[in-house]
């Protein structure tokens, strides 16, 4: 899949979905918000809310430090939006970019047959990323400004971006894309642009295989800690030396 750069900043690109506001994002109903607010609560299971207050904790962290926020894998685009709402609850929307990159949509064709198996598994109880258009529809129904979101296969789209923008310093690094290949490619590219005491934060570490094995190949020379908050088995982060 060709990349697409598609700047979150200027209205005009985020205006793509804006038809999309109405009645319906994503197929919810957003006058309903308060009934999905209420059902969250009531029926999700704890380590839901687990999660979103480690990311919450995570990114406290980090405010102090130079550097924005880059997420590798957005598949439905709530942790994207979960980022940006701590950057605007936290700092403003002029402190940091947040960048997503993902195909927005189907899952990129993989190498090894382990991670096959598992893309297999995951769309069909999963299905599809978000497309742009919608996630672009979700910012501007929630008035969040500053993002950027990077479409196309990560393997290509990431070292191309890099070329573009030397300049980048990155304050919170969020890994999330599962499968083996991209991680090696996002570590490799991505971890020295990370800034002294900033965040890898490894969403698969230790719960799907591919993913963790990228990270055990890259950091076994490295001297960093792996670690995890209390509240919640997943994500683990390394914070930078």
């Amino acid at each position: 899949m060709a990349p697409r750069f598609l700047p979150g900043a200027s209205r005009c690109a985020a205006n793509l979905g804006e038809t999309a506001v109405g009645k319906t994002l994503f197929g919810f109903d957003v006058e309903q918000q308060w009934d999905y607010e209420n059902a969250f609560y009531l029926t999700s299971h704890v380590t839901r809310l687990g999660k979103m207050l480690a990311h919450y904790e995570l990114y406290k962290s980090i405010v102090n430090l130079p550097g924005h926020i880059v997420e590798c894998g957005v598949f439905k685009g709530a942790s994207l939006v979960r980022f940006s709402t701590f950057r605007e609850v936290l700092e403003s929307p002029y402190s940091r970019k947040v960048i997503g990159f993902d195909a927005f949509g189907k899952f990129p064709e993989q190498e090894s047959a382990d991670d096959r198996n598992f893309i297999e598994r995951h769309q069909r109880e999963g299905g599809d990323g978000i497309p742009v258009q919608e996630l672009n529809a979700v910012f501007t129904h929630k008035s969040l400004t500053n993002y950027e979101l990077v479409q196309g296969d990560i393997c290509d789209t990431v070292p191309r971006y890099l070329a573009e923008h030397p300049e980048l310093k990155v304050a919170l690094l969020h890994i999330d894309v599962d499968v083996y290949k991209p991680s090696v490619v996002i570590l490799n590219n991505l971890y020295e642009r990370v800034v002294k005491d900033g965040l890898v934060v490894l969403d698969d570490f230790g719960t799907v295989a591919g993913e963790t094995k990228a990270v055990d190949e890259f950091f076994e020379e490295k001297k960093v800690l792996i670690r995890k908050l209390p509240i919640s088995h997943i994500p683990a982060y390394i914070r930078k030396p």
